[in-house]
């Protein structure tokens, strides 16, 4: 009898992926209502946020702190071979990232975080098409649904992101699997991104269920602005400056222009710019929202002073 074993990487996935798919099942109960549906997916993602940006942090700090304790900076894992400082340049102007630690530092523990997310993303695209499917019901009840009628239901800039994002981790399990991964600090960095969820869903929150409150409604618009802002355009000049400071670089421009890869440059910069995009739309719409609710704030404390 052959014993199946499933790598330790695909069982987090695989856990993650039941255990949120649990939780949403059951909070939403049998026969859910779409705006029900939506909730629970909400209520969902709030937790999942709350919980990868703990892990993250405690990661993080786990690194940096054993890398200040030591001159030849270690791993994350006592496991993991250590490395040493960068230095040096690699052929056509680069540096040497050889024993780099913020690109070699490889850890279970930082695997796993990128395990949860990952599965927590491929559970929540099917609570979102299941969410789209429902709301095609009480739209088109006669008509069959198909995957075009569904999307055209659904979020599809929040399933857009789910899928590209899901499948960038699928590619890096993969090359776990392979025992090729690098850059494990880096991407974990980029998950504190999800540390403005909570705050975007508290805005839902309010502004669909208690519209009249308004103070908490323009407190809540913004706390998501400084919070997208901090989570999702500061960050990643952050991890930018990060990286290079372990080759002696102060700008996070300067790394930008001087020290990384043209593919390096094309992805994080596309990354910037849609969120720096996105926050300046946010922020817009909200200033073009005050006078209208600042208004409605002061009628109302004109008739509670009558």
């Amino acid at each position: 009898m052959v014993a199946l074993t499933i790598p330790d990487n695909l069982a987090a996935i695989l856990a993650s992926f039941t255990v949120y798919g649990l939780i949403h099942r059951y909070a939403a109960g049998p026969k859910p209502s779409p705006a029900r549906l939506g909730a629970v997916t909400k209520a969902t993602s709030t937790l999942h946020s709350t919980l990868t940006t703990v892990l993250a942090i405690y990661f993080l700090r786990r690194c940096s702190a054993q890398w200040a304790r030591t001159d030849s900076v270690g791993p994350a894992d006592p496991a993991d071979p250590p490395l040493g400082k960068a230095s040096g340049l690699r052929p056509g102007g680069y540096p040497d990232d050889s024993k780099n630690p913020v690109l070699q530092t490889r850890s279970t523990l930082g695997n796993a975080i990128t395990a949860i997310e990952c599965g927590y993303l491929l559970q929540d695209i099917i609570s979102l098409l299941r969410e789209a499917r429902l709301r095609h019901r009480l739209v088109q009840p006669a008509s069959k649904p198909t995957l075009r009628s569904v999307l055209q239901h659904a979020d599809t800039t929040l399933l857009f992101h789910h899928v590209s994002i899901a499948l960038a981790l699928v590619v890096l399990h993969y090359y776990i699997l392979r025992d090729r991964d690098r850059g494990i600090y880096i991407i974990v960095q980029f998950l504190l991104m999800n540390s403005s969820t909570p705050i975007l869903n508290l805005r839902w929150w309010l502004r669909t269920y208690h519209p009249q409150y308004k103070m908490l409604c323009i407190g809540s618009d913004i706390a998501f602005i400084a919070a997208f802002y901090m989570a999702r355009v500061w960050l990643v000049g952050r991890i930018i400056r990060g990286y290079g400071t372990s080759h002696g670089y102060d700008s996070a421009w300067r790394v930008y222009l001087e020290s990384m890869r043209l593919p390096c440059q094309l992805g994080t910069g596309a990354l910037w710019i849609a969120n720096t995009t996105w926050w300046a739309l946010l922020v817009m719409s909200v200033v073009k929202r005050f006078p209208q609710e600042f208004a409605s704030v002061r009628k109302a404390m004109g008739v509670v002073k009558r």
